[in-house]
């Protein structure tokens, strides 16, 4: 069977990411195309301005089908002028975009019940701020603490936040100005930070699975603290997932559609994770967890050159992580 990174354990084929005909995102590039460029050209920014399609929509990720797109989707533009660039250009470029329909091969901008439009023009520093939620990008393992102490920004964790805030596309970026400046405000935690949120997740993976909280459950015949245990576990398990693959974790609601995209990621990981959704008995479930389990040992155990023995309790991995942190005052956080 086909191995990955060298390790001992079958990896599932992760789904493509495809921009289909169609969908969202290639009808707005469509509107780039055939309205936006020559706006630019005409106004004579088509140098100085970036258009994308940036953040958190399903049709950013790629995700839009027939049942997302009642609302909030279709063709629209986000114009981005550098600083330097903003109080010279704004004005006359809002009023020109404020003009423009976002309307292409007869598909329409689809608002939400307030039919508010989504194309606009944005400064790009201000756009990183508010797509981001930070007042400046963290650059040190020191500058993240306070985020991996505190559990939002706002609204959504800031976990969630960061990962929207890299979805998207670049249609036009004149020498990648912004392109260069938005990858690196979204880019992962150092590598501190990361050892702090995986010994936390594998934490939290013990605490509600097979060894510990859900076999409890089970024992006691409490079939509802089994189920919440259950649905906590599969939700633990994928945000655990994407922290052991270096990237920030989904909205609830499209964690599962990113999870299949995953790199890496054991086969029983993703098969049990599946199974789990069938709804087995309690005791086929308790066994599926279990297989879920063993196979993040030995991922973790691989892949951070962990001195744990597999049959130890993931809470065990969870502290020979939090020993590999160098940083003292980020290991007494975590």
């Amino acid at each position: 069977m086909r191995t990955n990174h060298g390790m001992r354990q079958p990896f599932a084929r992760p789904d493509p990411v495809q921009v289909v005909p169609g969908s969202g995102l290639a009808l707005s590039k469509r509107l780039f195309e055939t309205r936006g460029k020559d706006l630019l050209a005409e106004l004579d920014l088509l140098d100085r301005c970036s258009v994308g399609c940036i953040g958190g929509m399903s049709q950013n990720a790629c995700l839009d089908d027939d049942v997302s797109r009642d609302h909030n989707w279709g063709p629209y533009l986000t114009f981005l002028l550098p600083a330097d660039d903003w109080e010279a250009h704004h004005e006359r470029l809002e009023r020109a975009v404020q003009e423009m329909p976002d309307k292409v091969d007869g598909v329409r901008w689809r608002g939400g019940a307030a039919g508010m439009r989504k194309t606009d023009v944005w400064e790009t520093g201000a756009f990183l701020r508010d797509l981001t939620g930070f007042d400046a990008r963290p650059e040190t393992a020191q500058q993240w603490l306070p985020y991996i102490t505190r559990a939002r920004f706002g609204v959504r964790r800031w976990t969630e936040q960061l990962f929207d805030a890299g979805q998207g596309q670049v249609f036009h970026d004149p020498d990648k100005q912004f392109t260069e400046q938005w990858r690196h405000w979204v880019a992962y935690v150092p590598p501190d930070i990361h050892r702090a949120l995986l010994a936390r997740s594998l934490w939290r993976v013990w605490n509600v699975g097979p060894n510990y909280n859900l076999e409890r459950a089970q024992a006691r015949g409490d079939r509802l603290t089994f189920d919440l245990c259950l649905s906590r576990f599969v939700e633990e398990v994928l945000e655990l997932a994407f922290c052991w693959n270096k990237s920030f974790v989904p909205f609830f609601k499209w964690r599962a559609a990113h999870f299949y995209r995953l790199p890496i990621c054991p086969k029983p990981v993703r098969t049990g994770i599946e199974r789990l959704a069938e709804r087995a008995e309690a005791e086929a479930t308790l066994e599926i967890a279990k297989t879920i389990v063993t196979s993040v040992k030995l991922l973790v155990r691989d892949l951070y050159h962990l001195d744990t023995s597999p049959e130890a309790p993931l809470f065990v991995f969870s502290h020979a992580m939090r020993d590999t942190i160098e940083d003292p005052e980020i290991k007494e956080q975590t």
